[in-house]
């Protein structure tokens, strides 16, 4: 029995799932008016925390705070109350060591990476982050900008279409650099870091979480609105 094969597109084969071709997610992110480009474009180091089994983590005062999914609020990392590892331990490796400007965001969970749970972290002590979150470095784009437009309904839909599959919500390091964000003048996005700068991390530092996360909504809802126009 001859049996003809249909050539099949590259994602189709790596995407099985119904769900992630829903028409939906390609309407929402017609209705951006700016040209987008991959965020792999711009990202010069990505990683996440060392994995590390069968040991608990030595507590250590002075060394790096070890950030994990529940440090990362819509307003920036809350530090507090975090454990503390030595910097010449499994944890403290090099790779995950946080810089100010990095883009964090949660590696899987419903509970996390589905509530798109992602911060930039804007402080000076020293942290790394743990195997569950991932470190975005990037360069020729403002991280709070970015992180702005990942929580806009054009972000929002593109990483929820590929968390849409049978296994646990998890995204690849292939898959954060395709996300597609908003290619504008560097003065834009200036204006919506700024915005954070000055509305959001005050709220932040001083704990008022509540505030600092109505403030973050407000200046995504200004970009969404901006970049629909």
């Amino acid at each position: 029995m001859f049996i003809a094969r249909r050539p099949q597109d590259d994602r189709l084969v790596e995407r099985l799932d119904p769900g992630y071709w829903h028409p939906a997610y390609d309407a929402i992110l017609a209705e951006c008016a700016t040209p987008l480009a991959p965020l792999g474009e711009f990202i010069t180091h990505i990683t996440y925390g060392a994995i590390v089994t069968g040991q608990r983590a030595p507590a250590a005062p002075e060394g790096p705070a070890l950030i994990g999914q529940g440090a990362l609020l819509a307003s920036g990392v809350d530090l507090d109350g975090l454990a503390r590892v030595p910097a010449d331990s499994p944890w403290g490796i090099e790779r995950a060591r946080v810089q100010p400007g990095d883009l964090l965001i949660a590696r899987s969970g419903a509970g996390s990476l589905e509530k798109n749970r992602l911060a930039v972290y804007h402080e000076d002590t020293p942290a790394v982050v743990d195997c569950f979150v991932d470190l975005v470095r990037l360069q020729g784009i403002e991280p709070d900008f970015a992180a702005a437009f990942l929580r806009t309904r054009f972000g929002w839909a593109q990483i929820h279409r590929l968390l849409n599959g049978v296994g646990p919500a998890n995204l690849s390091f292939d898959e954060i650099r395709s996300l597609r964000v908003p290619v504008v003048d560097n003065q834009i996005q200036q204006r919506f870091a700024v915005r954070h700068a000055d509305e959001v991390l005050p709220l932040h530092r001083a704990r008022r979480f509540d505030e600092a996360k109505h403030a973050v909504r407000a200046i995504v809802g200004e970009l969404e609105g901006w970049l629909s126009t």
